[in-house]
């Protein structure tokens, strides 16, 4: 079975502001939320925004049932691949 993609991790230092942007400025639902993330919902795949002052990072998490546990691999931008 082929990887599909279900969630991609957005790190960002202005959190409420990006906030903002996407749910007024795009007019895009907010589904969750706290002080330090938000998630947008997006034809099953999770868009979730984390708040980091340190490591401003893309993280894609895929699912394949014939991979057992977490792999991690990062493609020629480090952005990190996380299969489970």
């Amino acid at each position: 079975m082929r990887p599909l993609l279900k969630a991609v991790v957005l790190k960002t230092s202005r959190l409420r502001e990006t906030q903002v942007f996407f749910g007024t400025s795009l007019g895009m639902k907010i589904e969750e939320s706290s002080l330090t993330h938000f998630v947008i919902y997006a034809k099953g795949i999770r868009i979730l925004f984390v708040e980091s002052n340190d490591d401003l990072e893309v993280e894609l998490y895929f699912t394949q049932k014939s991979v057992e546990g977490l792999t991690v691999k990062e493609d020629p931008n480090q952005i990190k691949i996380i299969i489970s």
